[in-house]
């Protein structure tokens, strides 16, 4: 994934590169300009702009939700889905963060100052985004299965589903992205150059074995897609079906509570277009390049599916505010109070301002008045 498309980027975009490029890739002058203009566009352009709106969104996420959950109006099942919510923007979120540099980044440069920032974006940047890209897909899966079990199972689902239970599988969700992405910290190492102040990256002895690199990327589209593509595909359909089933429900419990029906049936639809947009913007990068791992096919081909692919990857971190948006109205009605505020709280202070200002100045304005009457008498 994230670690796949950075190396392209070290070997497929730097005129320094041209030759390792043409005599392990067997690239033509033309592609690649081609694979460096598409790259500077997606990459220099697109993707900080993504990352941009997909931090800010993020950011907007955490506060509506947080503010929605401390309200104390959730049942537990809906208090658990919020808290899933959140987590998954933090994680979005970080994410963004993590790729937003990756447009300022010089490609294929390999020789740095050792106290430039770039070194070690350069070096960790990869597992960093790796880590939050499988943290994102297992928070979705988690939050699927919650549903799955709410509106499928409803009486067993008591059993498991608690803000404790959904506490604890948040940090293992969190302990097992670190863990799975854990090898690649030693995917760089560095190396002295003849001047004092500067080093080189260069790839580990470990990735540089082909059997260890696919073996890598095999355990992680397998753990890291297939098996959460397929929870999710399953959990999709039962929401789907229940989504379908949802109005006789409303109309059979119309005596009872209508309003939290309404809320977890609006919370299964943005539930549902979330893995919806997953399967439509990470599915097929990560099939893609599965079908080209097991072709050997890492060419031309390979790079080109990998940039843009990782661009669409991006995209779907970034989204998730506008699904917010569009689908829950108590969204957005949260958010216009949210951003309304902010003229009444600049209000408020020039207001408080004025009046401190008026009741300092009130004491001078009584003292001359009384001092000109004692020289008027």
């Amino acid at each position: 994934m994230a670690n796949e498309s950075y190396y392209l980027t070290i070997n497929c975009s730097s005129d320094g590169a041209e030759e390792d490029l043409n005599s392990t890739l067997v690239f033509t002058d033309e592609q690649i300009e081609i694979v460096r203009t598409l790259h500077y566009y997606l990459y220099s352009i697109i993707i900080p702009v993504v990352c941009s709106f997909g931090i800010l969104g993020n950011i907007l996420n955490v506060i509506i939700f947080t503010k929605k959950k401390n309200t104390g109006m959730l049942d537990e099942v809906e208090y658990c889905t919020t808290i899933c919510l959140v987590s998954l923007a933090v994680s979005d979120m970080m994410f963004c963060i993590a790729t937003f540099p990756v447009g300022f980044q010089t490609p294929g440069q390999k020789i740095f100052h050792r106290s430039d920032f770039m070194l070690y974006y350069t070096m960790y940047s990869s597992v960093i985004i790796s880590i939050f890209i499988f943290s994102s897909t297992m928070l979705t899966v988690l939050t699927a299965l919650m549903r799955y079990l709410a509106i499928c199972h409803p009486f067993r689902s008591r059993q498991f589903i608690s803000i404790k239970a959904t506490s604890i599988g948040i940090l293992v969700v969190a302990l097992i992205s670190i863990a799975f992405n854990l090898v690649s910290f030693w995917h760089y190492i560095t190396d002295d150059c003849a001047e004092e102040d500067y080093t080189q990256i260069q790839m580990s002895s470990l990735f540089q074995s082909s059997s260890f690199q696919y073996t890598h990327k095999l355990l992680w589209a397998v753990f890291g897609n297939f098996i959460p593509l397929s929870i999710l595909l399953y959990c999709n359909l039962q929401l789907i079906r229940a989504l379908r089933q949802s109005r006789q429900l409303r109309l059979l419990h119309s005596r009872d509570d209508t309003s939290c029906l309404s809320a977890h049936r609006r919370i299964n639809i943005t539930l549902v277009t979330i893995i919806i947009f997953f399967f439509i913007l990470v599915a097929p990068s990560e099939i893609t390049k599965f079908i080209m791992l097991l072709s050997k096919d890492q060419g031309f081909s390979y790079a080109i599916v990998s940039l843009v692919t990782n661009t669409l990857q991006c995209i779907n971190f970034s989204v998730n505010f506008v699904l917010y948006y569009v689908i829950i109205a108590p969204f957005r009605h949260t958010l216009h109070e949210f951003l309304c505020s902010f003229p009444r709280a600049i209000r408020h202070m020039e207001e408080a301002d004025q009046s401190s200002a008026n009741s300092g100045k009130q004491p001078q304005t009584v003292m001359l008045i009384s001092i000109k009457d004692k020289n008027h008498i």
